[in-house]
């Protein structure tokens, strides 16, 4: 393929840039319309990065950078960063969590002449084939793709998550160009949240920091939902408020590049390179920070969970919730016509988040009206909590 850093690919590059590259790769699922969504291993080392790009299919920077990634850590420093290979770090890479909407992007933009246009957003290409919002079922999990990504989640444990994006300038992008707005923005958010472990939000914040110095363009930091208050509640159906609840430190990384197409693609493609390189040469030379906040999020998950004795599920949908229960990583047992979620758990927080529609969390969430994500939501079923 010719370099993904000048212009919008199909899926089909995708695809064959992923399993030409000579890296340990496995199909993690299908998307909506049966695309592959691929998970790519790289190194072998202590402490693991989870990267996912893609989850909106206007946003096309991200995959760009996750595919020239697959060949520059070939290299023995790359781009000359300070790391010689991955000794401590071991890189797990979602290149394209969104295939379908990637797909659709491509092919909204190539009827236009790849022109960059301030309406071509094409919110049906930012979702899935079945039209949804990935980005919104971290929760639920109706889709394959989040239940896909989820699964590796679940066995990779990652330490760190990379969520890349690219977002759509104030007052429209072209023909009002970002000089004329905001500028040349990349954004970044850590996990400045409410209810999140003190070591996950530190580390967080250290990573998010170091970022912001290696990048070409402005960094705006907290962007977007975590920016109007210190310690907000927010929403944990999103992939970077639901990562850190089950015991990943996470970094939202952002390009100005929605609707833009072509335009300033290689500038849009370096701003994920450079946070993806920077977070690897902090890890390389941080390992123990990472198993030290690790560590501690395991051990307050268990003080947090002994608030509860253990919760009991029942109702007309049960098979549902298992499946969810279990595509979280929650622990049950099954007792004739109920399931039992004993407490503490591993991932307690979120036992919580899912069963308790009454914890203070929820509350905070049912009064801004963004929540709760609880099973009683999604599925006919009734939730009794034993203290």
């Amino acid at each position: 393929m010719t370099n993904p850093l000048f212009r919008l690919i199909p899926y089909e590059e995708v695809s064959r840039a992923v399993e030409t590259s000579g890296r340990k790769y496995e199909v993690a699922g299908k998307s909506a319309s049966g695309r592959n969504v691929y998970h790519v291993k790289m190194g072998k080392g202590k402490v693991r990065l989870l990267i996912v790009a893609g989850i909106h299919g206007t946003e096309p920077a991200p995959v760009n950078a996750s595919l020239v990634l697959l060949d520059l850590l070939k290299e023995r420093y790359p781009l000359g960063y300070n790391f010689e290979g991955l000794k401590n770090v071991e890189v797990h890479l979602i290149p394209l969590a969104n295939p379908d909407g990637f797909q659709l992007n491509y092919e909204l933009f190539k009827k236009k002449g790849f022109e960059p246009h301030w309406s071509h957003v094409w919110e049906e290409a930012r979702r899935n084939a079945n039209g949804v919002d990935l980005n919104r079922d971290w929760m639920r999990l109706s889709q394959p793709e989040t239940r896909a990504i989820h699964r590796v989640i679940n066995e990779v444990d990652p330490h760190l998550v990379l969520d890349l994006h690219e977002f759509y300038a104030k007052g429209g992008c072209p023909p009002k160009w970002a000089d004329e707005t905001e500028g040349f923005l990349s954004t970044l958010t850590d996990t400045p949240y409410n209810w999140v472990n003190e070591a996950i939000r530190l580390v967080s914040e250290k990573v998010a920091k170091e970022i912001a110095r290696s990048l070409p363009w402005k960094p705006k930091m907290r962007h977007f939902m975590a920016e109007a208050h210190e310690f907000p509640i927010v929403p944990n159906n999103v992939l970077g408020s639901h990562v850190p609840f089950e015991g990943s430190a996470k970094v939202l990384v952002e390009s100005w590049g929605t609707a833009l197409g072509n335009y300033l693609l290689p500038d849009r493609v370096s701003i994920h390179l450079n946070a993806i390189l920077t977070a690897i040469e902090f890890m390389e030379e941080n390992p123990e920070k990472f198993i030290e906040m690790k560590n501690e999020w395991k051990k307050e998950e268990k003080k947090v969970g002994r608030e509860y004795r253990e919760f009991h599920i029942a109702g007309r949908e049960l098979e549902k919730a298992k499946e969810v229960l279990s595509l979280h990583g929650i622990e049950f047992e099954e007792r004739r016509d109920e399931i039992i979620v004993k407490m503490p758990q591993r991932r307690s927080r979120m036992a919580i988040l899912l069963l308790d529609r009454e914890h203070w969390y929820n509350e905070e969430l049912r009064k801004r009206r963004k929540g709760p994500h609880t099973l009683d939501k999604f599925f006919d079923v009734e939730i009794k909590a034993v203290r």
